[in-house]
Protein backbone atom coordinates (compact mmCIF):
# COMPACT_ATOMS: atom_id res chain seq x y z
CA UNK A 1 0.00 0.00 0.00
CA UNK A 2 1.50 3.38 -0.97
CA UNK A 3 2.46 5.64 1.92
CA UNK A 4 1.62 9.33 1.72
CA UNK A 5 3.10 12.18 3.72
CA UNK A 6 1.16 15.32 4.55
CA UNK A 7 3.30 18.33 3.70
CA UNK A 8 6.67 18.34 1.94
CA UNK A 9 7.83 14.84 1.05
CA UNK A 10 11.05 13.61 2.58
CA UNK A 11 13.93 14.17 0.14
CA UNK A 12 16.08 11.23 -0.89
CA UNK A 13 18.77 12.51 1.47
CA UNK A 14 16.55 11.79 4.50
CA UNK A 15 18.41 9.68 7.09
CA UNK A 16 21.18 9.05 4.58
CA UNK A 17 23.69 8.44 7.39
CA UNK A 18 21.72 5.28 8.27
CA UNK A 19 20.24 4.24 4.94
CA UNK A 20 23.48 4.31 2.94
CA UNK A 21 24.82 1.57 5.25
CA UNK A 22 21.52 -0.32 5.49
CA UNK A 23 21.13 -0.59 1.73
CA UNK A 24 24.79 -1.58 1.38
CA UNK A 25 23.99 -4.60 3.57
CA UNK A 26 20.95 -5.41 1.44
CA UNK A 27 22.98 -5.17 -1.77
CA UNK A 28 25.48 -7.62 -0.32
CA UNK A 29 22.71 -9.90 1.09
CA UNK A 30 24.20 -9.40 4.56
CA UNK A 31 21.91 -9.63 7.57
CA UNK A 32 21.98 -6.77 10.08
CA UNK A 33 20.18 -5.14 12.98
CA UNK A 34 19.07 -1.55 13.53
CA UNK A 35 19.14 -0.18 17.06
CA UNK A 36 17.13 2.82 18.22
CA UNK A 37 15.71 4.26 21.44
CA UNK A 38 12.01 4.93 22.00
CA UNK A 39 10.39 7.49 19.65
CA UNK A 40 13.63 7.87 17.68
CA UNK A 41 11.81 7.45 14.38
CA UNK A 42 12.42 3.79 13.48
CA UNK A 43 8.90 3.38 12.05
CA UNK A 44 9.17 6.57 9.99
CA UNK A 45 12.54 5.35 8.73
CA UNK A 46 11.00 2.05 7.64
CA UNK A 47 8.09 3.85 5.97
CA UNK A 48 10.59 5.92 4.02
CA UNK A 49 12.85 3.07 2.91
CA UNK A 50 9.81 1.17 1.57
CA UNK A 51 9.29 3.91 -1.04
CA UNK A 52 10.10 2.69 -4.54
CA UNK A 53 12.07 5.83 -5.45
CA UNK A 54 14.20 5.41 -2.32
CA UNK A 55 14.98 1.79 -3.15
CA UNK A 56 15.83 2.77 -6.72
CA UNK A 57 18.12 5.53 -5.42
CA UNK A 58 20.12 3.23 -3.15
CA UNK A 59 19.92 -0.10 -4.99
CA UNK A 60 20.34 1.15 -8.54
CA UNK A 61 20.22 -1.70 -11.06
CA UNK A 62 19.45 -4.19 -8.25
CA UNK A 63 16.18 -2.46 -7.29
CA UNK A 64 13.92 -4.39 -9.68
CA UNK A 65 15.15 -7.79 -8.55
CA UNK A 66 15.28 -6.96 -4.84
CA UNK A 67 12.17 -7.34 -2.71
CA UNK A 68 12.23 -5.69 0.72
CA UNK A 69 9.57 -7.40 2.82
CA UNK A 70 8.29 -5.50 5.83
CA UNK A 71 7.27 -7.89 8.61
CA UNK A 72 5.31 -6.05 11.30
CA UNK A 73 5.46 -8.14 14.47
CA UNK A 74 2.31 -6.41 15.76
CA UNK A 75 0.47 -8.59 13.22
CA UNK A 76 1.65 -11.76 14.99
CA UNK A 77 -1.37 -12.91 17.06
CA UNK A 78 0.43 -15.63 19.04
CA UNK A 79 4.15 -16.25 19.47
CA UNK A 80 4.15 -19.79 18.13
CA UNK A 81 6.23 -21.14 15.27
CA UNK A 82 3.56 -21.77 12.67
CA UNK A 83 2.03 -18.32 13.24
CA UNK A 84 5.44 -16.78 12.57
CA UNK A 85 5.83 -18.55 9.23
CA UNK A 86 2.25 -17.65 8.30
CA UNK A 87 3.12 -14.00 8.94
CA UNK A 88 6.17 -14.26 6.67
CA UNK A 89 4.14 -15.84 3.86
CA UNK A 90 1.38 -13.25 4.30
CA UNK A 91 3.99 -10.45 4.15
CA UNK A 92 5.41 -11.91 0.94
CA UNK A 93 1.93 -12.07 -0.61
CA UNK A 94 1.17 -8.48 0.42
CA UNK A 95 4.42 -7.30 -1.16
CA UNK A 96 3.08 -8.48 -4.52
CA UNK A 97 0.56 -5.62 -4.39
CA UNK A 98 3.43 -3.25 -5.16
CA UNK A 99 4.44 -5.23 -8.27
CA UNK A 100 2.55 -4.89 -11.52
CA UNK A 101 3.79 -8.24 -12.85
CA UNK A 102 3.31 -10.35 -9.72
CA UNK A 103 -0.31 -11.52 -10.02
CA UNK A 104 0.60 -15.18 -10.45
CA UNK A 105 3.14 -15.04 -7.65
CA UNK A 106 0.56 -13.50 -5.35
CA UNK A 107 -1.95 -16.24 -6.14
CA UNK A 108 0.57 -18.97 -5.35
CA UNK A 109 1.84 -17.28 -2.17
CA UNK A 110 -1.72 -16.68 -1.00
CA UNK A 111 -2.51 -20.34 -1.67
CA UNK A 112 0.44 -21.44 0.44
CA UNK A 113 -0.55 -19.01 3.18
CA UNK A 114 -4.08 -20.40 3.22
CA UNK A 115 -2.73 -23.95 3.55
CA UNK A 116 -0.68 -22.89 6.57
CA UNK A 117 -3.76 -21.36 8.23
CA UNK A 118 -5.82 -24.45 7.50
CA UNK A 119 -3.16 -26.87 8.71
CA UNK A 120 -2.05 -24.95 11.83
CA UNK A 121 1.02 -27.19 11.92
CA UNK A 122 4.59 -26.06 12.58
CA UNK A 123 6.36 -28.39 10.15
CA UNK A 124 3.85 -27.77 7.37
CA UNK A 125 4.16 -24.01 7.89
CA UNK A 126 7.95 -24.21 7.63
CA UNK A 127 7.84 -26.30 4.44
CA UNK A 128 5.31 -23.97 2.77
CA UNK A 129 7.43 -20.98 3.74
CA UNK A 130 10.48 -22.68 2.20
CA UNK A 131 8.45 -23.32 -0.96
CA UNK A 132 7.40 -19.67 -1.14
CA UNK A 133 10.97 -18.43 -0.72
CA UNK A 134 12.31 -20.88 -3.31
CA UNK A 135 9.59 -19.77 -5.70
CA UNK A 136 10.87 -16.21 -5.56
CA UNK A 137 14.61 -16.69 -5.12
CA UNK A 138 15.24 -19.66 -7.40
CA UNK A 139 12.21 -19.55 -9.67
CA UNK A 140 12.25 -15.80 -10.37
CA UNK A 141 15.90 -15.09 -9.42
CA UNK A 142 14.88 -12.46 -6.84
CA UNK A 143 16.76 -11.22 -3.80
CA UNK A 144 14.72 -10.88 -0.58
CA UNK A 145 15.35 -8.88 2.56
CA UNK A 146 12.97 -9.53 5.46
CA UNK A 147 12.76 -6.50 7.75
CA UNK A 148 11.42 -7.42 11.19
CA UNK A 149 9.80 -4.39 12.84
CA UNK A 150 9.32 -4.22 16.65
CA UNK A 151 11.30 -7.44 16.99
CA UNK A 152 12.61 -7.30 20.59
CA UNK A 153 9.99 -9.49 22.24
CA UNK A 154 9.88 -11.99 19.39
CA UNK A 155 13.67 -12.28 19.28
CA UNK A 156 13.79 -12.86 23.02
CA UNK A 157 10.97 -15.41 23.26
CA UNK A 158 10.73 -17.49 20.07
CA UNK A 159 12.15 -21.06 20.17
CA UNK A 160 15.80 -21.36 19.18
CA UNK A 161 14.95 -23.96 16.52
CA UNK A 162 13.06 -21.24 14.62
CA UNK A 163 16.23 -19.17 14.26
CA UNK A 164 18.16 -22.23 13.13
CA UNK A 165 15.51 -22.73 10.46
CA UNK A 166 15.75 -19.11 9.32
CA UNK A 167 19.50 -19.62 9.00
CA UNK A 168 18.89 -22.81 6.99
CA UNK A 169 16.51 -21.00 4.62
CA UNK A 170 19.13 -18.33 4.11
CA UNK A 171 21.87 -20.92 3.50
CA UNK A 172 19.69 -22.68 0.91
CA UNK A 173 19.35 -19.34 -0.90
CA UNK A 174 22.77 -17.85 -0.26
CA UNK A 175 23.35 -14.36 -1.68
CA UNK A 176 19.58 -14.06 -2.21
CA UNK A 177 18.21 -13.71 1.36
CA UNK A 178 19.08 -11.49 4.29
CA UNK A 179 17.34 -10.48 7.50
CA UNK A 180 17.16 -7.06 9.15
CA UNK A 181 15.94 -6.65 12.74
CA UNK A 182 14.68 -3.33 14.14
CA UNK A 183 15.36 -3.38 17.89
CA UNK A 184 15.49 -1.21 21.00
CA UNK A 185 18.18 -3.31 22.67
CA UNK A 186 21.23 -5.28 21.58
CA UNK A 187 20.38 -8.80 20.41
CA UNK A 188 22.91 -10.32 22.84
CA UNK A 189 21.06 -8.60 25.69
CA UNK A 190 17.72 -9.99 24.56
CA UNK A 191 18.95 -13.59 24.58
CA UNK A 192 22.27 -15.38 24.87
CA UNK A 193 24.16 -15.61 21.55
CA UNK A 194 24.90 -19.22 22.47
CA UNK A 195 21.17 -19.96 22.35
CA UNK A 196 20.92 -19.16 18.62
CA UNK A 197 24.55 -19.00 17.61
CA UNK A 198 24.18 -19.78 13.91
CA UNK A 199 21.61 -17.02 13.38
CA UNK A 200 23.35 -14.51 15.65
CA UNK A 201 26.59 -14.76 13.70
CA UNK A 202 24.77 -13.69 10.53
CA UNK A 203 24.09 -10.21 11.86
CA UNK A 204 26.29 -9.64 14.91
CA UNK A 205 28.94 -7.68 12.99
CA UNK A 206 26.44 -5.50 11.12
CA UNK A 207 24.90 -3.04 13.58
CA UNK A 208 23.30 0.28 12.69
CA UNK A 209 22.09 3.00 15.03
CA UNK A 210 19.07 5.26 14.53
CA UNK A 211 19.90 8.37 16.50
CA UNK A 212 18.48 11.90 16.53
CA UNK A 213 17.85 13.75 13.28
CA UNK A 214 20.49 15.81 11.56
CA UNK A 215 19.61 19.49 11.37
CA UNK A 216 18.46 19.23 7.73
CA UNK A 217 16.15 16.31 8.52
CA UNK A 218 14.80 18.05 11.63
CA UNK A 219 13.95 21.19 9.66
CA UNK A 220 12.26 19.09 6.99
CA UNK A 221 10.16 17.31 9.62
CA UNK A 222 9.13 20.61 11.19
CA UNK A 223 8.04 21.92 7.78
CA UNK A 224 5.99 18.78 7.29
CA UNK A 225 4.36 18.99 10.71
CA UNK A 226 3.53 22.69 10.50
CA UNK A 227 1.94 22.10 7.09
CA UNK A 228 -0.17 19.32 8.61
CA UNK A 229 -1.18 21.62 11.50
CA UNK A 230 -1.82 24.52 9.09
CA UNK A 231 0.49 26.63 11.23
CA UNK A 232 3.60 28.73 10.82
CA UNK A 233 6.71 28.83 12.95
CA UNK A 234 9.51 31.38 12.90
CA UNK A 235 13.03 30.31 11.99
CA UNK A 236 14.15 31.32 15.49
CA UNK A 237 11.68 28.88 17.07
CA UNK A 238 12.66 26.11 14.66
CA UNK A 239 16.33 26.58 15.48
CA UNK A 240 15.51 26.49 19.19
CA UNK A 241 13.42 23.33 18.84
CA UNK A 242 16.30 21.57 17.10
CA UNK A 243 18.76 22.65 19.79
CA UNK A 244 16.51 21.80 22.77
CA UNK A 245 15.29 18.47 21.37
CA UNK A 246 18.72 17.41 20.18
CA UNK A 247 16.95 16.24 17.01
CA UNK A 248 14.83 13.60 18.78
CA UNK A 249 11.65 13.12 16.66
CA UNK A 250 9.29 12.72 19.63
CA UNK A 251 10.65 15.78 21.43
CA UNK A 252 10.51 17.80 18.20
CA UNK A 253 6.79 17.05 17.91
CA UNK A 254 6.15 17.83 21.59
CA UNK A 255 7.99 21.16 21.41
CA UNK A 256 6.38 22.10 18.12
CA UNK A 257 2.90 21.59 19.60
CA UNK A 258 3.83 23.90 22.47
CA UNK A 259 5.46 26.62 20.41
CA UNK A 260 2.89 26.71 17.59
CA UNK A 261 0.35 28.05 20.10
CA UNK A 262 2.70 30.72 21.42
CA UNK A 263 2.88 33.99 19.50
CA UNK A 264 5.71 35.42 21.56
CA UNK A 265 9.33 34.51 20.99
CA UNK A 266 9.85 34.82 24.77
CA UNK A 267 8.56 31.29 25.33
CA UNK A 268 11.88 29.84 24.19
CA UNK A 269 13.57 31.56 27.15
CA UNK A 270 11.29 29.85 29.68
CA UNK A 271 13.06 26.48 29.75
CA UNK A 272 11.79 25.43 33.23
CA UNK A 273 8.19 25.81 32.05
CA UNK A 274 8.81 23.82 28.87
CA UNK A 275 10.64 21.02 30.68
CA UNK A 276 7.63 20.52 32.96
CA UNK A 277 5.10 20.40 30.11
CA UNK A 278 3.29 17.06 30.13
CA UNK A 279 4.07 16.28 26.48
CA UNK A 280 7.79 16.85 26.99
CA UNK A 281 7.78 14.85 30.22
CA UNK A 282 5.98 11.97 28.48
CA UNK A 283 8.52 11.82 25.64
CA UNK A 284 11.38 11.82 28.14
CA UNK A 285 9.64 9.12 30.18
CA UNK A 286 9.31 6.89 27.08
CA UNK A 287 13.01 7.23 26.33
CA UNK A 288 13.90 6.54 29.96
CA UNK A 289 11.82 3.41 30.51
CA UNK A 290 13.12 1.98 27.23
CA UNK A 291 16.65 1.93 28.67
CA UNK A 292 18.14 -0.91 30.67
CA UNK A 293 19.18 -0.50 34.31
CA UNK A 294 22.89 -0.12 33.57
CA UNK A 295 22.15 2.45 30.86
CA UNK A 296 20.06 4.47 33.30
CA UNK A 297 22.77 4.20 35.96
CA UNK A 298 25.41 5.46 33.51
CA UNK A 299 23.27 8.44 32.53
CA UNK A 300 22.60 9.32 36.17
CA UNK A 301 26.33 9.19 36.87
CA UNK A 302 27.09 11.49 33.93
CA UNK A 303 24.32 13.92 34.89
CA UNK A 304 25.91 14.46 38.32
CA UNK A 305 29.51 14.25 37.10
CA UNK A 306 30.19 14.91 33.39
CA UNK A 307 33.61 13.26 33.72
CA UNK A 308 32.30 10.07 35.30
CA UNK A 309 33.73 6.77 34.10
CA UNK A 310 31.18 4.40 32.56
CA UNK A 311 31.77 0.96 31.08
CA UNK A 312 32.86 0.85 27.42
CA UNK A 313 30.01 -1.55 26.59
CA UNK A 314 27.34 0.77 28.00
CA UNK A 315 28.86 3.89 26.45
CA UNK A 316 29.02 2.15 23.06
CA UNK A 317 25.36 1.14 23.37
CA UNK A 318 24.22 4.66 24.34
CA UNK A 319 26.31 6.19 21.55
CA UNK A 320 24.80 3.78 19.01
CA UNK A 321 21.30 4.70 20.15
CA UNK A 322 22.16 8.40 19.96
CA UNK A 323 21.38 8.99 23.65
CA UNK A 324 24.97 10.06 24.22
CA UNK A 325 27.10 12.15 21.89
CA UNK A 326 30.84 12.70 21.87
CA UNK A 327 31.91 16.24 22.73
CA UNK A 328 35.68 16.39 22.54
CA UNK A 329 36.99 13.93 25.12
CA UNK A 330 33.71 13.82 27.00
CA UNK A 331 30.28 12.32 26.52
CA UNK A 332 27.12 14.39 26.76
CA UNK A 333 23.39 13.70 26.69
CA UNK A 334 21.89 14.48 23.27
CA UNK A 335 19.22 16.91 24.57
CA UNK A 336 19.18 19.55 27.32
CA UNK A 337 15.57 18.56 28.04
CA UNK A 338 16.36 14.88 28.51
CA UNK A 339 19.42 15.81 30.56
CA UNK A 340 17.20 17.75 32.96
CA UNK A 341 14.77 14.82 33.10
CA UNK A 342 17.64 12.47 34.06
CA UNK A 343 18.64 14.83 36.89
CA UNK A 344 15.10 14.65 38.24
CA UNK A 345 15.23 10.85 38.55
CA UNK A 346 15.98 9.37 41.99
CA UNK A 347 19.45 7.93 42.50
Amino acid sequence: MPLYEVGPEHPLSYRKEVLSKLFAHIRGADSFYVLGAASMGKTRLMDFLMRQDVQQHYLGDQATQTWIIRVDMNRLPVRKGWYFYELLLSSLALACNERTDADELQKELSRLDSKVIEGRDFLRALRYFEMGVNLLCQGDDLKICFLFDEFDETYASMPKKLFAQLRAVRDANKNRICYGMFLRNLPERLRSPLDNESFFELLSRNSLGVGPYTKDDAMNIMDQLTTRLEATLSLQKKEWIFHASGGHPGLIRALLDILVGEHSEEIIKDLPRIIKHENVMEECRKIWIGLLDDEQAALKALSSNPGAEISPQVSKLLLTKGILLKSGDHLRVFSILFEQYIKSQPL
